[in-house]
């Protein structure tokens, strides 16, 4: 209660409740145009946030977190076009609810199921996160390596449909998280000469790169479209802030899926909104009464769709708080914006930054607060837009990337990185090398080597020491059976079907 206390004590300011408003109302825009996301939105505003206050700065980017995620579902509703990755399974039944003359509810529909998954994990994170800051403190070097080696082995498994491009992937993203100069052997490691790399490849460089960069050349080589594509709906029944209850009735079991698979999926890492929506959307299918409508404009399965897709966001950003790990991309890139600002979450960050994280509490509450009314009063806006070209966006999102890339340090070198990343991410995505793995690799991966190091010495070069801490020894057998399952499971099925 005293950490809420300080978050509301900073949030009783006028600037930090409009600078908070104004991240939530960037974010639905980036969210609302397809080929823009809530991660390239977060990515663009950190640099900016680098001379503000930390817990403004780190408001203002929950807030583009928010509303990007909840404002890929009106084109993914009107024009049947996910506004971002995360929505697309909104579009199997709100395209056609809004088919059927009813763009206005459904509109409604998602947004309040939005709020309805945004608000639950919010508790979600305001009473489980404290107390998983207290088991951490307890946990060991040993323990810290097998989470974020569990981290990875989720990340391999999930984030591609080939778990060897996967594994790929994490380890580039290890090689460039340990470019640079190494504090505790004194050497520098992968700079090739170059002295601008002795600081590492620089956080914000990466991400623009293979966010930002990559994606816009990908849309260069596919051809830059005028605007979205699909048919335009227009709304002409009424947007309300609460659906009625006709549409409502029977989308209880929607409802508790959809916030108990969003914040579960948004706690373990790397996970991530689309794998929340499919299990949401498939659980309720199996317990609702009419599982044949689903597809057709079901109210069930705009729920659950949007429900668990804005419920992960609260769920991501438990084990960023508290051990210091991203729940998914987008918290992936709020550690840069952290890092940025000195600050290195983790098990002592509840202790050594209070008023931080009652910031970060209340920002993530308010947010989906202002989501919600923001996006309904201003729906009509936003969907003229989202019809805005994106070769008239592309330009000033690139312009934005190198001055954001500039301004951190002020090196020439960094922009060159910023465009060499960028080509090379877009070489790896025509290869069908996920992203997200490369991030969280980059993240992870100095931490994975600091804490075995440090078990390392503190073991005297024993590995085996790892057997006499059974709660490390656990989670990593079970990181490896996670990264092997995908080949046993092959294994079996072909066993099985040469037997029958």
């Amino acid at each position: 209660m005293d950490i809420i206390l300080l978050g509301l004590k900073f949030f009783s300011d006028p600037i930090p409740l409009i600078g908070l408003a104004s991240g939530v109302l960037f974010g639905i825009i980036f969210g609302c145009i397809p080929g823009l996301t809530a991660t390239l939105g977060v990515i663009l505003i950190i640099p900016f946030t680098f001379g503000m206050a930390p817990e403004l700065g780190i408001s203002i980017l929950i807030g583009i977190y928010v509303g990007g995620i909840s404002g890929g579902l009106i084109t993914a509703i009107l024009l049947n076009i996910p506004g971002t990755p995360s929505s697309f399974v909104t579009c199997w039944d709100g395209y056609p609810m809004s088919k059927k003359g009813l763009p206005g509810t459904a509109l409604s529909l998602g947004v309040f199921s939005s709020g309805v998954g945004g608000m639950f994990s919010a508790f979600a994170l305001i009473f489980i996160a404290p107390q998983l800051s207290k088991v951490a403190l307890k946990f060991g070097s040993w323990e810290y390596f097998a989470i974020m080696i569990l981290g990875m082995s989720v990340v391999v498994m999930m984030t591609s449909n080939n778990p060897v491009k996967g594994l790929a992937a994490s380890c580039i993203g290890i090689i460039l998280g340990t470019v640079g100069f190494d504090t505790v052997s004194g050497v520098t490691r992968l700079t090739f000469g170059a002295w601008q790399l002795q600081g590492g490849i620089h956080i914000i460089a990466l991400t623009m790169g293979i966010f930002a960069v990559r994606e816009i050349l990908a849309q260069v080589n596919s051809g830059l479209q005028s605007g979205p594509t699909g048919e335009s709906t227009e709304i002409k029944d009424k947007i309300r802030l609460i659906p009625p209850k006709e549409v409502l009735k029977g989308t209880g079991p929607a409802f508790i899926l959809g916030c108990f698979y969003g914040t579960l999926m948004g706690i373990l890492p790397g996970v991530g909104q689309g794998t929340a929506t499919m299990l949401a959307y498939n659980g309720a299918r199996q317990l609702s009464k009419q599982p044949e409508k689903f597809g057709t404009g079901a109210p069930e399965g705009l729920v659950a769709s949007e429900t668990s897709n804005n419920a992960v966001c609260g769920g991501a950003l438990i084990p960023l708080l508290t051990l210091g790990v991203p729940g998914d991309t987008v918290t992936a890139v709020l550690i840069g914006g952290l890092m940025i600002q000195g600050i290195q979450p983790g098990p002592m960050f509840f202790t050594a930054y209070p008023r931080m994280v009652g910031a970060i509490m209340v920002a993530y509450f308010l947010a989906n607060v202002f989501m919600m009314i923001m996006e309904l009063g201003f729906m009509r806006i936003f969907v003229k837009i989202s019809r805005v070209p994106l070769s008239l966006l592309f330009p000033v999102i690139l312009l934005s990337c190198i001055f954001g890339t500039f301004s951190t340090n002020n090196r020439v070198f960094d922009v060159w990185m910023l465009v060499a990343i960028g080509v090379i991410g877009y070489f790896l995505i025509e290869c069908d090398v996920p992203v997200p793995p490369i991030v969280l690799g980059y993240i992870l991966g100095p931490m994975i080597e600091k804490n075995f190091r440090t078990a390392m010495y503190t073991a005297r070069g024993n590995v085996m020491a790892i057997t006499g801490r059974p709660v490390a020894l656990a989670i990593v057998i079970f990181s490896v059976i996670l990264v092997i399952w995908p080949y046993i499971s092959d294994y079996l099925k072909r066993r099985k079907a040469l037997t029958t």
